[in-house]
């Protein structure tokens, strides 16, 4: 079985899609530019147009188990046909970005759900900002012990190095 800390299935080979995303269009208060430049915005207000699990697959660069991972992990809530067949929104296709990049960033799944499920309420910029930032952090710490222990690494080198 494949290991992936960040538990997104996009790894199977689908491409994930370099788009910037920003989960809400044109607010500036919410705004998740890219340094690469613009993307398609994630507007929950979009117009609906209903599409299958292999046409938002197909949209969005991903594979169906990736989305299917999504839904269950809670990041998608696509609506079912009479016949129970998953039907998703045209909106629905910028979420999937948003998420990929907040997986690309190394989030891990529940950290995903939080932001994504907070993102969808109002006024919650300040929020998302928050747990952000204090993964930021944790990431920060985490980068700073590894340093400090490729330094210790380094003079032991040195040491056995020195005496052969």
């Amino acid at each position: 079985m494949r290991s992936n800390a960040s538990n997104d299935p996009s790894s199977d080979g689908a491409a994930a899609s370099p788009r910037a995303v920003s989960p809400r269009g044109g607010r500036p208060a919410h705004s998740l530019e890219s340094t690469s430049g613009s993307g398609p915005e994630w507007n929950p207000d979009s117009n609906p147009v209903s599409l299958s699990i292999s046409e938002l697959a197909h949209r969005c660069q991903v594979s169906t188990r990736s989305l299917r991972y999504y839904e269950e992990q809670g990041l998608l809530l696509p609506s079912r046909n009479a016949v129970g067949h998953r039907r998703y929104q045209a909106k629905d296709a910028d979420c999937v970005g948003f998420i990929q990049r907040l997986y690309g960033v190394g989030l891990p799944s529940d950290l995903i759900r939080t932001v994504v499920q907070e993102w969808k309420l109002p006024d919650s910029a300040p929020r998302v900002e928050a747990l952000l930032r204090t993964r930021h952090a944790e990431l920060s710490r985490e980068a700073e012990e590894l340093h400090a222990k490729l330094t210790g690494l380094e003079a032991v080198l040195n040491a056995v190095t020195d005496n052969s």
